[in-house]
């Protein structure tokens, strides 16, 4: 049996493929942690080098900037979390920092052992977010 001739993509099947994708809570849960990401980067750049903060108070404003977009984007968006924000703050505050020990656990003991620096940081950068990812699923915005 002969296959159907192909045919050019429509704007149609675009908007479907977009739709499958961010119907995928785990694709919305990378592009809010993108998106703090982004947001810290700007924020720490804009607060360092633009308004002359002193780096460590700058730093963690743009923490702070990023934090507070990625616990509304995996509130609001991704885990579309109905619960009370006075439970659900802590314990994301609390997830993240143990994606930050996590973090520099892996690299620490991947280092410690003699994995270059770079493949320890891409072997944390894999494994925090899929860790993260449970956690927050499973008890910061459970239904």
């Amino acid at each position: 049996m002969p296959l159907p001739p192909l045919r050019s993509p429509t704007c149609e099947d675009l908007r479907c493929f977009v739709r499958g994708l961010l119907a995928r809570r785990w694709i919305r849960f990378g592009l809010v942690g993108g998106a703090a990401t982004l947001v810290y980067f700007f924020c720490g750049i804009a607060f360092v080098t633009l308004l002359g903060l002193p780096v460590l108070l700058g730093n963690a404003l743009a923490f702070l900037a990023g934090f507070v977009v990625s616990y509304l984007g995996q509130c609001l968006w991704t885990f579309r979390a109905g619960g009370a924000h006075r439970t659900m703050l802590p314990r994301f505050a609390a997830t993240q920092a143990v994606g930050l020990a996590l973090n520099s656990g892996i690299i620490w003991l991947l280092v410690r052992v003699g994995v270059s620096y770079e493949i320890a940081m891409g072997a944390a950068i894999v494994a925090v977010p899929v860790v993260v990812y449970l956690i927050c699923k499973c008890w910061v915005f459970r239904a």
